[in-house]
């Protein structure tokens, strides 16, 4: 059949206009705080900045608060705090030291518990050991000697009880069932004569063939490791200009029972503080060139801090340089909190008079930084962490709803949160984009409150302000009326387009988010108009 010619249309057709606006899903950084790589190279997980964020596997949440221990300022600085883990809970108890005195602070009424110890510096370093005796907390700080406590005889000084040991005892570790000090200034290390005793006659082991760069022994330390045939204790000896020596064996009286294995060289760690601590089968030191991990050191796979398969490459070189800068000053400390799976480092006071932490997730090995939570000196107990102010409050950390609550749980700021993702280029990355509306998802069991913008062409700025957030009450059960309360608790999905402006190719979301902690950042969606290259 023959093809009839197609009639045209009475009124003229328009040419289809071609779609410029875009919307893309962003996931969040669950990545982490990225200040190694290239602005312009970085992985689109990590984040420019990430402060009171935790990263976790599903995204990023606000971390919890901190809550008052004390009912009011005792004026002190608390230097030092450190707990007592009893063999019954009941008997535990928490410490802190200032102004030369120990204060039972377990109550939060402060109460003076050793007065006059002589210490010098209120830096006092503790470990636990374990006898038949019972459980014994040994504490050392220079010129304040060796002291004891348990939860039958208090405390006791030993300094006079245990001959040989000077009265400048600087750090105490426990090793094969033996006690051993470190002294002020001195490369020789003193331990106890017999084990399983906690007083009685200390020898002396010099280790100054050791310190091949100089300075005196820092700290000791246990560490667990695979010897080849079996799992065995390593005793670990630090020096101040970063010379690590690891010792096997058991008995130092004897070249043949007692051994050095080798000496290792990490650059200069601090000289105040716990700046090491155990994780996992390793064993983390903070110096110079960095978070250092042992068994990566004695491989000979510590080549170059900055590499990305090293825990906190993702932080170099700022946590590196932070070190250098802060070296001398009181103090830097690692705790580990499992239950919130992180691994902290405290810093010094900064020159801007703030106390800010790096926090990683242990899970991830995901870096963040966290404020406002004012640590001068911080320890775990039972699970909990503590810690002391200069101000002369104790407080328990990652505890509570807000910022600075009340030793009854009231009051205190809510928790504000701040992060930058990494440049995106938005799958093309050389057409020129104005951005137009930014829908953050998040789940919670409050809406959270917001306020961002996005940052084009590599820049940092800030979001200025703060947003203004009231949780809301939950309703109790037959006292409120049915179909009309809020019920707390439930996570719900809260999510919002804001109004943005920015014309560039590269995009980075910037926001200060203000809510109740566990509060999880799963997504954004970016709605942008594409244009052409120029």
């Amino acid at each position: 059949m023959p093809f009839a010619p197609l009639a045209p249309f009475k009124t003229p057709r328009k040419v289809a206009v071609s779609q410029v606006v875009k919307m893309q899903n962003n996931a969040p950084p669950v990545g982490g705080l990225n200040l190694r790589d290239p602005i312009n190279a970085m992985n689109p997980l990590d984040a420019v900045l990430m402060d009171n964020f935790i990263p976790r596997q599903q995204g990023i949440e606000i971390r919890k608060g901190w809550q008052y221990l004390t009912t009011e300022a005792s004026g002190l600085n608390y230097e030092s705090i450190f707990g007592y883990n009893a063999a019954s809970s009941a008997n535990n108890k928490l410490f802190a030291a200032a102004n030369g005195n120990i204060y039972d602070v377990t109550t939060g009424t402060p109460t003076v518990a050793v007065a006059a110890t002589g210490s010098t510096s209120n830096q006092w370093w503790t470990c636990h050991f374990v006898t038949d005796a019972g459980v014994f907390l040994l504490a050392v700080s220079p010129n304040a000697g060796y002291w004891t406590y348990d939860n039958v005889g208090g405390w006791v000084n030993r300094t006079a009880l245990t001959v040989g040991l000077p009265v400048n005892v600087r750090t105490v570790v426990v090793w094969k069932r033996r006690v051993w000090f470190t002294v002020l200034n001195s490369s020789t290390v003193y331990y106890m004569r017999n084990v399983d005793h906690i007083q009685g006659h200390a020898d002396s082991f010099p280790m100054g063939s050791t310190m091949l760069n100089g300075g005196y022994v820092s700290a000791m330390l246990n560490w667990t490791v695979d010897a080849g045939t079996s799992i065995d204790d390593h005793l670990v000896v630090i020096g101040t200009e970063g010379d690590v020596s690891i010792w096997k064996g058991y008995d130092p009286t004897s070249v043949s029972t007692f051994e050095l294995t080798g000496v290792w060289y990490i650059g200069q760690v601090p000289r105040f503080g716990v700046y090491y601590t155990p994780f996992g089968g390793d064993v983390m030191i903070l110096s110079v060139q960095g978070l250092v991990p042992l068994s990566k050191l004695i491989n000979g796979q510590w080549t170059d801090g900055n590499s990305n398969n090293f825990p906190a490459s993702k932080i170099s070189p700022t946590l590196p340089n932070l070190v250098q800068q802060y070296l001398n000053a009181e103090s830097w400390d690692m705790v580990v909190l499992p239950k919130e799976q992180l691994l902290i480092i405290k810093m010094p006071v900064n020159s801007l008079g703030q106390r800010n932490q790096f926090v990683m997730n242990i899970i991830t090995g995901t870096w963040a930084t966290v404020s406002n939570m004012p640590m001068e000196s911080a320890t775990v107990l039972d699970g909990q962490l503590y810690f002391g102010m200069s101000n002369g409050h104790i407080a328990r950390g990652y505890y509570g709803n807000t910022d600075g609550a009340s030793s009854t749980g009231t009051g205190g700021s809510a928790i504000e949160a701040q992060m930058q993702s990494a440049f995106n280029d938005f799958q093309s990355p050389a057409s020129l984009k104005k951005f137009q509306m930014v829908r953050p998802v998040f789940l919670a069991s409050n809406a959270p409150s917001v306020v961002l913008q996005m940052n084009t062409q590599y820049a940092t700025t800030s979001v200025a302000g703060s947003p203004a957030f009231t949780p809301a009450s939950g309703a109790t059960w037959n006292g409120s009326n049915w179909n009309q309360a809020n019920w707390a608790g439930s996570t719900n999905t809260y999510q919002a387009f804001v109004g943005v402006t920015g014309l560039g190719y590269y995009g980075s979301l910037t926001m200060k988010v203000r809510g109740l902690p566990g509060t999880l950042y799963t997504s954004c969606h970016v709605m942008f108009e594409r244009g052409g290259v120029m």
